[in-house]
C-alpha cells in the first residue's frame, strides 16, 4: 500500500525534476565605443529592455572588449539600484599594482562559471600574446576602489543580485580605464535573462498520470 507520504514525496520529486527555465537574449552590437584612457569617469551603454520574462532567475553578461591592458579596466552593471561589479582592474594584487597585460575581452560571465573568479582568470587561462580572454567566468565583484582593488578583497557583487527583479526597464553597462597607457573600446555586450523556472506542462500531465496509478494500488 502506498501511504500518502509517499505519494506527497513523489509529487514534488516529480514537479521539481519537470521544471524548465525561459530565457530572453538582448544584443548590443557594433557599438565601437572609445573608452578614454585613464578617465575614471568612464563612459555608459544605456539600454532600454521589454522582456516576455516577468522575474529574474540569473543573468548572464557577455562583453566584448578591444584594450591593450586588462588591468586598466573597471565595469558594472546597473539596473534598478542594485550594481553588479563585472571587472575591477582583473590581476590586481599586492605585489602587482597594475594588473594583467592582457588584450582585450570577449567573454561570458555567470556566477556560476567553473573557470572562477574573472579577476585571477590568469591563474586558469593566459590568453596568447595580442588575443583577447575568451570563456566562461565568474565576474569580479569586487567593491573597493580600483585604486586600491586587490584579489584578497571579498566579491559580493555577483549578477545574483538581480534575481528575483522584473527586466523591463534601463540598464546601464559602465566602462572605466582607470590608468593611462593605452586604448580600450567598448566593442559590444550582451544580456541574457533566464526566468524564475516553472514547472513544465508535460510535468503536470505525468503527475497526474502518476498520481493517478499510485492511488489505485491503493485498493
Amino acid at each position: 500500500m502506498n501511504s500518502p507520504k509517499f505519494l506527497a514525496a513523489f509529487v514534488a520529486l516529480t514537479v521539481f525534476a519537470g521544471r524548465i527555465a525561459v530565457a530572453d537574449v538582448f544584443s548590443f552590437t557594433n557599438l565601437d565605443l572609445s573608452i578614454p584612457d585613464g578617465q575614471p569617469a568612464g563612459m555608459s551603454d544605456v539600454e532600454t529592455i521589454v522582456s516576455s520574462i516577468s522575474q529574474i532567475g540569473s543573468v548572464q553578461v557577455g562583453l566584448n572588449i578591444a584594450g591593450n591592458f586588462n588591468g586598466d579596466l573597471y565595469c558594472y552593471l546597473e539596473y534598478n539600484g542594485a550594481l553588479s561589479v563585472l571587472l575591477n582592474r582583473p590581476g590586481r594584487t599586492a605585489d602587482n599594482p597594475f594588473g594583467y597585460a592582457d588584450c582585450g575581452f570577449d567573454i561570458t560571465l555567470s556566477d556560476f562559471a567553473t573557470n572562477g573568479n574573472i579577476h585571477t582568470y590568469e591563474m586558469v587561462l593566459t590568453p596568447a600574446a595580442g588575443l583577447p580572454l575568451t570563456g566562461l567566468w565568474q565576474p569580479d565583484g569586487r567593491t573597493d576602489s580600483p585604486a586600491s582593488v586587490v584579489d584578497t578583497d571579498p566579491s559580493t557583487a555577483g549578477l545574483s543580485l538581480f534575481d528575483g527583479m522584473n527586466p523591463d526597464g534601463i540598464w546601464t553597462l559602465f566602462v572605466a580605464d582607470v590608468s593611462p597607457g593605452g586604448d580600450s573600446t567598448l566593442v559590444s555586450w550582451q544580456l541574457t535573462i533566464d526566468s524564475v523556472p516553472e514547472p513544465s506542462v508535460a510535468a503536470v500531465l505525468g503527475l497526474g498520470a502518476v498520481a493517478a496509478f499510485i492511488w489505485r494500488g491503493r485498493d
